[in-house]
């Protein structure tokens, strides 16, 4: 495990014949949240960031005495712009049973296009004792939910604004939620995670395209 583990792998990005332990496809997703939860913050933070995360994570687990910009980046925090309240909900989350996180979403879509089997140019799953279903609309829908939360569901047509002398994107639209996006996270704090790459993604469609 790499910060998120298999327990978040559940609903709709829930991976089949994954309960047995050191079975292939139990080994295999442990390799994916490995490669991929590390792929994702390298490829969003930057390589001096990621390093300086990395060192405070001790067999997957971020350490309770890491810096508090860790703290706040992979268990969540609120934080004020101005006399307003505003909520990351972290790279992972647990709310009463139910866990979600963002490097999940990224590992599962990851997953699936470099591990599953292959068939007609679409990648197909197979739970045990199952049928073979065709999830590229399953896999557009996960891509989509995934980029609402790493940068919000109006990042086309971000807004700018001054906060303390610093100009700020707004990726996540009017904030009406309280909630924001990773990516929205990142630049309102970007004083403690200095020039991260983040990049801005597309949607896709139906048919899997851009």
């Amino acid at each position: 495990m790499y910060i998120t583990d298999k327990d978040y792998f559940i609903k709709s990005i829930y991976v089949p014949n994954v309960e047995e332990h050191n079975s292939e496809a139990s080994v295999e997703l442990e390799a994916s949240i490995d490669r991929y939860s590390r792929q994702f913050l390298k490829l969003t933070l930057n390589n001096v960031l990621f390093s300086d995360l990395d060192s405070y994570i001790t067999d997957g687990v971020l350490q309770l005495g890491a810096p508090q910009k860790w703290l706040n980046l992979v268990n969540g925090c609120d934080y004020l712009i101005g006399s307003d309240t505003y909520t990351w909900k972290g790279l992972i989350q647990t709310e009463g049973l139910f866990k979600e996180s963002i490097l999940a979403d990224y590992v599962y879509l990851n997953h699936y296009q470099t591990e599953a089997n292959t068939m007609t140019g679409q990648v197909i799953l197979e739970a045990k004792n199952g049928m073979h279903i065709s999830p590229t609309a399953h896999l557009v829908t996960i891509w989509n939910e995934f980029v609402d939360k790493y940068q919000g569901s109006t990042c086309n047509q971000p807004k700018q604004y001054f906060h303390n002398g610093i100009l700020f994107t707004d990726y996540y639209g009017n904030r009406a939620s309280g909630y924001v996006s990773y990516l929205q996270f990142l630049t309102d704090n970007k004083e403690d995670y200095l020039d991260f790459a983040a990049p801005q993604l597309a949607y896709k469609n139906s048919f899997g395209l851009l």
